[in-house]
C-alpha cells in the first residue's frame, strides 16, 4: 500500500492548463508571478500539500484551495522562497548605522520616536539585523540605553510559516557572517549548548523591539497607522510584474515619513525618481514632490 501511494505521487503530472490556473490564483492572491519555467518548482512545492491531505490529483487540491482560505495561506507558505542570512548585503546595514540613524537621531531628538518596517521579512534575519544595526548606532551616538528612545520595528511577510520561525528567534550558528566580531555576537545572541549545540538565539531585548505580523503586499490598503522612517523591502519585488511593483512602491511612498529611506534588493529599482530619489546603492529617499495619496482608516498592525 505504501509503495503504491509513493508510486502514484511520483507519477503525478501537472497539465499546462492546471499550472496556469494555479499561477493565476497565486498572482491574484499574492502578486507573485510564476512563469512556465517555474512549473517543476510549483509541482514539488504543491506535492507536500497533496500528501498532507492524502489527495491524488492537482485538480482536487486546486478545488480545495479555492474553497479554503486557510489552505490558500498554507499553499502560499509552500511556494514562497525564503533564502536569507544575517546582514545579507552588508553595505545596507552599514549605511543604516553610519548614515541614516545618525541623521534620524539628530532630526528626531525632541520626540525620540523611530519606526522601521521590514517588508517581506522571511525567517527574521533581516529585522534582527536591522535592530542590531540600530542598537550599534545608538551606542556609537552616545545613547547609553535604547530605552531612552521609542524605537519599534515592524516585520511582515505573507507566509505564516516563516513568521513563526522569525518570532522564535532561533537559528543555526552558520547564519551569522563569518567576519562578525565575537563581542557583537555575545552582545546580541545566546549560544546553545548540549542538545542545542550549534544554535543561537536572539536576546530578548532585541526581540522585544520587533513585532512580527502577516501582511500581503498585494492588498489595496495596508493596515498601518504610523509612517515609517525606514522601510526595507529587499529581494521581494523580483517576483512581481511591473504593475505589482508600481503598486508596492507607491504604497511604500505613502507610508514613508518625510525624508524617509527605502532599501531595495541589489537587482531592484524604483520607476518614479520624482517620488524616491537614489542616495546610495539601491537606497532611496522620499521626495516631497510626489503625491503620497490618501490614507483610509483600517485596522492597524502597528
Amino acid at each position: 500500500m505504501l509503495t503504491s501511494t509513493a508510486h502514484s505521487y511520483s507519477n503525478l503530472s501537472l497539465s499546462d492548463e492546471m499550472f496556469f490556473l494555479f499561477s493565476d490564483l497565486i498572482y491574484r492572491a499574492a502578486g507573485i508571478k510564476l512563469n512556465v519555467q517555474k512549473k517543476s518548482l510549483l509541482i514539488s512545492r504543491l506535492m507536500k500539500r497533496l500528501k498532507k491531505h492524502n489527495m491524488d490529483s492537482f485538480t482536487e487540491y486546486y478545488k480545495k484551495v479555492k474553497a479554503d482560505e486557510e489552505e490558500l495561506v498554507e499553499m502560499l507558505n509552500c511556494i514562497s522562497t525564503n533564502t536569507t542570512k544575517f546582514f545579507r548585503e552588508k553595505h545596507h546595514f552599514e549605511y543604516l548605522k553610519n548614515k541614516v540613524m545618525p541623521e534620524l537621531l539628530k532630526n528626531k531628538a525632541d520626540e525620540r520616536i523611530i519606526r522601521i518596517w521590514s517588508a517581506g521579512c522571511s525567517t527574521g534575519e533581516e529585522p534582527y539585523s536591522i535592530t542590531i544595526a540600530v542598537c550599534e548606532a545608538l551606542k556609537e551616538f552616545g545613547v547609553k540605553s535604547s530605552e531612552l528612545w521609542d524605537i519599534k520595528i515592524l516585520a511582515t511577510d505573507i507566509s505564516t510559516k516563516v513568521l513563526r520561525t522569525a518570532d522564535a528567534g532561533i537559528y543555526e550558528y552558520e547564519q551569522l557572517p563569518e567576519e562578525m566580531p565575537k563581542e557583537i555576537i555575545s552582545r546580541y545572541f545566546l549560544k546553545g549548548n548540549k542538545e542545542n549545540e550549534g544554535l543561537i538565539k536572539v536576546k530578548d531585548f532585541i526581540r522585544d523591539k520587533i513585532r512580527f505580523r502577516r501582511l500581503n503586499l498585494k492588498d489595496g490598503e495596508y493596515p498601518l497607522k504610523r509612517s515609517f522612517d525606514v522601510i526595507f523591502c529587499r529581494n521581494v519585488m523580483i517576483y512581481f510584474d511591473d504593475g505589482m511593483k508600481r503598486h508596492v512602491v507607491s504604497k511604500f511612498h505613502q507610508h514613508l515619513s518625510d525624508r524617509g529611506h527605502l532599501f531595495l534588493g541589489h537587482s531592484e529599482t524604483v520607476f518614479d525618481r520624482e517620488q524616491l530619489v537614489p542616495t546610495y546603492i539601491t537606497v532611496y529617499k522620499k521626495s516631497m514632490n510626489g503625491n503620497c495619496g490618501h490614507k483610509r482608516e483600517s485596522k492597524s498592525i502597528m
